[in-house]
């Protein structure tokens, strides 16, 4: 148990009693759910989880090669929540025949590498009777005789059951002669009765939701089960909601696998409270998975449903609790039609290397939950740190976190031994525990700029680079004045204070163009803050016009240049750079060129593409020489990694997951002890890994980025304005602070 982990930390927590019960594999009480939806630090409740599900399943993560079938959205229940149904004869609703169920089953088992389950869903129709589905079971399993079908949750069994005048009971029996093997367990909402009833008043109430779960494990038919969050209930509710779960799995032991299904908010009915609009807050629906795991002692799996919560952040739930990611799934509906943002099928090579990439060992399962794999030939080939219990440390890794804890500096060795061996919730407790000291006040910051791309012409023709444009390309551009003063007078309405100015190396454009560019925005604007031209173009112009660097900066400086973004940097390591970018600066000149910015007291932030063609090693280099320049200036206001992006690209690697972003970030905290200020990097990770940020080293939500091209350009593409930057970072408990480029605060014009 590392230094940080231990029962002194969590009963200063008020969790001391939960530590010594999940340690000892005892069960947890009502209170004890509320102690820990109601926890400071996230990251203490995440590494309770991760125990639990080590516990229980290793480094094991499950996955089905599956179909998705909605067979209709015609739905008499008409719940506020439900963005997917509609009634009979109106726009977008429809019926599919047998053929058309059967002709997407065909189209599964031809392009699926061996279809694992087949999930029959969709809304309470008001006409289709038992029969017509014992019918279409009979002609599945005649087509495929093997392949488990799972459908039906206990709310369309209660329908059926009213629709037949027969018993609940009896639908089960005539859907399991006919091959019902399993139950997807949806509709169960929030068991609240009172809520239940404004949500959804014509749908079966939470006791008949139960009893079907529990007259269907009585046939020996299993069943997963659900929670809808994140609307209207309060935590008791959902507390209350999971031991409910629990004692019915007491009671007929049929559940598999929990499910927590936020709610997303677009197409329904429910005006929801202010403090719950805007984005997503992910640190929510990771809290919850990481209760679920703790509470629902008695269910085996918690699953992260990547469709409703994104792969990003279905890749970071395994570090919180959960043990399997659903599917490959195709033509899914129901969540996107309340505004799920994933793909909508994964293809099997992509659900693998999705788990290996987070840490964690593939193992494909079937309908009931059975391994397909026995023998395990799917063995992690890329993972970084297997996953394992934070409080199963080795010893030099506890060292190492004690040092780190200490405030001591980190050796070579040290930081090693945490970035390549620690567990994810390990360091995050480190990264996090250092970021409260350096920042005691729970606020973090943000700056209003706008990135504007002057020339994308460029003679580097860098590999990762999906923005330039080869001189003389007629997609190539210069911008012009008038495109520069909408772009600057837009940043300054929506409350922005600052411009991040970079471009291609243009072979073109004499110093006195980017001299006369910095001049007239200055004397236009004088308040706005020039934050422009990173090393790799400086250097450059250095080499093209015969100056100094010192002499490039301080005509720079002269016309209006305030301070240097850390562009450029990528990996400080020569024969990465000599890979993925030769035409550009080396890595010691990168250096040099921030060395000399310094010296002539303009202050950098500093930042790191990662996820290439480099090796780990390679990160720790970098970090190493950032810290050491450091120790030499202290110029740089920030550190900033981000994740490289191939689409569009000439480098061809898989998208880096966002378990290794975090674990980048966090190490970067503990490295870099001598910058005060980390950088999350929303624009690359999502506005949810952003969030999920703050607890693992950042205390900085980077930039508003009114305007952002470049990694745009590799197809990556979010947005957010103020009001949003606000709503993500309160939802995190902190307080939204926006802030000048050396971290001087702001009072930009009011939200309105």
């Amino acid at each position: 148990m590392t230094d940080m982990l231990n029962a002194t930390y969590y009963q200063s927590l008020g969790l001391g009693d939960i530590l010594d019960k999940v340690l000892n594999g005892q069960r947890l009480s009502f209170d004890d759910g509320m102690a820990l939806f109601s926890c400071p630090d996230l990251t203490a409740v995440a590494a309770l989880a991760l125990h639990r599900r080590c516990q229980l399943h290793g480094d094991k993560t499950f996955y089905v090669v599956n179909r998705q079938v909605n067979y209709t959205n015609i739905c008499v229940n008409g719940c506020r929540f439900c963005a997917f149904r509609r009634d009979e004869g109106k726009d977008g609703a429809f019926v599919l025949s047998h053929e058309d169920i059967l002709a997407r089953i065909d189209d599964a088992l031809t392009h699926c590498p061996g279809l694992d389950e087949l999930h029959i869903v969709g809304g309470c129709h008001p006409h289709l009777r038992l029969a017509w589905f014992e019918e279409l079971f009979a002609k599945v399993r005649q087509k495929a005789p093997n392949l488990p079908i799972k459908a039906f949750t206990p709310v369309e069994i209660a329908h059926f059951a009213k629709l037949e005048a027969i018993s609940s009971l009896d639908v089960l029996k005539r859907l399991k002669a006919q091959g019902l093997v399993m139950m997807p367990g949806g509709g169960a909402e929030i068991f609240d009765e009172e809520l239940r009833a404004q949500l959804c008043p014509q749908k079966a109430d939470s006791a008949t939701w139960l009893r079907i779960s529990g007259e269907a494990h009585s046939l020996g038919i299993t069943t997963n089960c659900t929670m809808l969050f994140g609307h209207l209930e309060s935590t008791a509710m959902r507390v209350d909601h999971l031991l409910r779960l629990r004692a019915q799995q007491d009671a007929s032991g049929g559940f598999t696998c929990f499910i927590p299904l936020p709610f997303l908010q677009k197409n329904n009915q429910i005006v929801l409270p202010k403090e719950r609009r805007g984005p997503v807050n992910a640190l929510d629906q990771l809290r919850t998975i990481a209760v679920s795991r703790l509470l629902l002692d008695n269910i085996a799996h918690i699953k992260a449903y990547w469709i409703m919560l994104g792969v990003k952040l279905a890749q970071t739930a395994l570090w919180y609790g959960a043990d399997d990611l659903d599917g490959t799934i195709e033509e899914e509906h129901i969540g996107h039609m309340a505004g799920a943002r994933s793909a909508q099928s994964l293809s099997l090579q992509e659900l693998e290397t999705m788990i290996r990439a987070s840490g964690f060992r593939p193992v494909r399962r079937n309908a009931t939950f059975h391994r397909v794999d026995e023998d395990e030939q799917t063995e992690p080939q890329t993972r970084f740190v297997p996953a394992h219990s934070p409080f199963q440390e080795d010893s030099e890794v506890v060292q190492a976190a004690q040092a780190a804890q200490a405030s001591q500096r980190l050796s070579r060795a040290q930081a090693e031994t945490l970035y390549y061996r620690a567990s994810l919730e390990t360091l995050a407790h480190l990264a996090h525990g250092v970021r409260k000291q350096k920042h005691a006040q729970p606020i973090v910051t943000y700056v209003g700029d706008r990135n504007i791309n002057y020339s994308n012409v460029c003679v580097c023709g860098c590999r990762f680079c999906a923005f330039f444009k080869a001189p003389g390309d007629p997609k190539g551009y210069v911008i012009t004045r008038e495109e520069m003063r909408q772009k600057i007078e837009e940043t300054l309405k929506l409350g922005g204070t600052q411009i991040l100015l970079q471009g291609g190396h243009h072979p073109d454009l004499p110093l006195e163009w980017y001299e006369d560019l910095l001049r007239w925005m200055h004397e236009t604007w004088p308040g706005l803050h020039i934050h422009a031209f990173s090393p790799p173009e400086i250097a450059y112009w250095s080499q093209k016009f015969g100056l100094s660097v010192a002499e490039i900066i301080s005509r720079l400086k002269a016309c209006g240049l305030a301070s240097i973004p850390g562009g450029g940097a990528e990996i400080l390591h020569n024969a990465v750079r000599a890979q993925v970018s030769p035409n550009k600066c080396s890595a010691d000149t990168w250096l040099d060129v921030m060395r000399t910015a310094h010296q002539l007291g303009m202050r950098t932030t500093a930042t790191m593409m990662f996820g290439h063609e480099e090796q780990p090693s390679h990160r720790l280099d970098h970090l190493f020489a950032l810290r050491d320049l450091q120790d030499e200036t202290h110029g740089f206001t920030a550190f900033i990694p981000w994740t490289f992006q191939p689409e569009h690209t000439r480098i061809t690697v898989q998208t880096l997951p966002a378990p290794a972003y975090l674990r980048l970030l966090a190490i970067s905290r503990l490295v870099l002890d001598n910058f005060d200020n980390i950088q999350a990097s929303w624009v690359t990770m999502g506005p949810e890994i952003g969030q999920c940020a703050l607890f693992y080293g950042a205390n900085d939500y980077g930039s508003l980025m009114i305007e952002e091209n470049v990694v745009a350009a590799a197809g990556v593409s979010y947005h957010m304005d103020r009001s949003q930057i606000h709503a993500v970072i309160r939802a995190a408990g902190y307080t939204p602070t926006q802030r000048t480029m050396d971290y001087r605060p702001v009072d930009p014009q009011p939200l309105v």
